[in-house]
């Protein structure tokens, strides 16, 4: 099992946020997979997609992925912010 330490975005129109979290897994993942992350609040039907894959000189692995839900690059992942603090506070 490799440590890897992922960054997950997610925003809604008026703000966004960063979360870092580390997990355990069999493999990296590669650029254009996809990551579901645990979620017992609101379920982990969402999908991240890994957008790139840093290896750092004291071993480190770091994977990033693209915006929750950035349908036609339109820079957030919620309509309503309510929906984004929900999510927020839940990862």
């Amino acid at each position: 099992m490799i440590e890897i330490e992922f960054s997950i975005y997610l925003a809604s129109k008026k703000e966004w946020v960063h979360l870092r979290k580390n997990i355990r897994f069999p493999a990296v993942p590669r650029v254009g997979e996809s990551i579901k992350f645990n979620n017992s609040v609101v379920g982990d039907y969402f999908a991240w997609t890994v957008k790139q894959v840093t290896y750092r000189e004291n071993g480190v692995i770091e994977v990033m992925t693209d915006l929750l839900d950035n349908i036609n690059c339109r820079m957030y992942s919620f309509e309503e912010h309510d929906e984004f603090l929900e999510f927020y506070h839940s990862y």
